[in-house]
Order: structure tokens, then sequence, then C-alpha cells
């Protein structure tokens, strides 16, 4: 972030305000609905990783934090602090994307003693799914998931679920029904409740008070 700075309020509401300078936060999964409260004009880079995805870049235990400011400045190398540079060198975002790609291929930490997994590239659906895919137990997949982010193998499969159905309501408008069938829930009020879980909303509120970026980022604005 330029010249803005993130605040924990609590568990589910953040605000956003001006501060000299730049400033780096990590959030990790969330399990309920979040609010961010922006107050006047701000510049954010926003760069989503896979589960894991620091830990394998920086070599320290972050991918479960839920929240932890100035991330950068305390847990990467000094080296990491010229990424500010890089980020906010250009205001054309696909320029901007280029030279962060190179920055962070450039600054990959190897670690052997690590495997690196892609949780969200898994395609199960199942735990019993994810045991022979990983070809591990059921508790050493119970452990992996509790230790790596923080919630248990059936829990994440569920999230993951759940977002797929929201890619979808673009395509598939108000017929929750197909969606329902078309991500593997067992039917439509199913997936509903799941929605209304994460969300607080209906699929069709849902839709009503967002706008899709991109088919992939959702965005809720209120002035």
């Amino acid at each position: 972030m330029k010249n803005s700075v993130l605040t924990e309020e609590s568990d589910s509401n953040y605000n956003v305000s001006y501060k000299e300078g730049y400033h780096s936060y990590v959030t990790g999964i969330y399990t309920k609905p979040i609010s961010f409260n922006y107050s006047g004009i701000f510049d954010e880079i926003c760069i989503d990783f896979e589960p894991l995805g620091l830990e394998y870049l920086a070599n320290c235990e972050v991918s479960n934090v839920r929240f932890f400011n100035l991330v950068i400045e305390n847990l990467f190398s000094t080296k990491w602090n010229t990424i500010y540079n890089v980020a906010f060198m250009f205001e054309d975002p696909f320029t901007r994307a280029r030279l962060l790609e190179e920055f962070i291929l450039k600054n990959i930490k190897q670690n052997q003693h690590n495997t690196f997994i892609p949780f969200n590239q898994l395609n199960v659906s199942r735990v019993d799914e994810l045991q022979q895919h990983l070809n591990l137990s059921y508790r050493s997949i119970h452990r992996l998931y509790s230790n790596s982010l923080g919630i248990s193998p059936k829990e994440f499969l569920k999230i993951s679920k759940f977002r797929k159905g929201i890619r979808d309501l673009n395509c598939y408008d108000s017929n929750h029904a197909q969606i329902a069938f078309n991500v593997g829930y067992a039917d439509q009020s199913h997936f509903i409740r799941d929605f209304k879980n994460y969300t607080n909303l209906t699929p069709k509120q849902f839709v009503k008070k967002v706008s899709s970026i991109g088919n992939e980022v959702w965005l809720n604005t209120e002035v």
C-alpha cells in the first residue's frame, strides 16, 4: 500500500486510512464475511498467494496467520524492501504485474526441506481423494491442513467448493440448482445455506450488492 495503512478493528472489520509511506500486510483464509472501510484516496496492490506460497518465498511461517501488519518489514529479508519501488514505479497495472513477477521469481528461496503443495490446484472434493492424491493417511492429511492452514481438510474443501459456486454465478445467473450440481453440492438448499454462512447473504442478494471483475474478483463498495 502507498500512503495508506490497514488497521484491525476486530476479527471481521478493518480500516484503511492515510499514512505516509509504504506499508504491507497479509491476511489468511477468511472463514466468515470481512468488512474493509476505506477513507480517502489510496493506491494498493494485492497479490493472491496459494496457501503456503509466502512460506515458499520467504522461508517463514506466515500462511496460517489471519492478519499480520508490516509483513515485509518484519518477516522478509531487507532486499524485499525494494519491492515497493518496483510495485509503484509505474501506474499501468500490466507493467506493475510484469515487474512484480520478475522481482518475486528472482528472489525465491528454494528450501529442499519444505515441500510446496498448491492446495487450491488439487482437483478433489473429498478427504479420501486427498489421501489418494497425496498418498497420506487420514491423520497425516488432517495434521497437514491444520498445521499449514489452521483449518481441517474438510473445511478447506468446503470453502473451495463454495468459491467455485461464486465463480459460476456469472455463468448461470439465478439458476442456483445448476450451480449447486456443477460444483458438487447435494442439492440447491445446501449451496444456499453455505452461501449465507460465508457471506451473510443469499446468492441473489450477493449478486445485487457486488460487481464482478474478470469473473474472478468480487468487489462491494459503499459510499
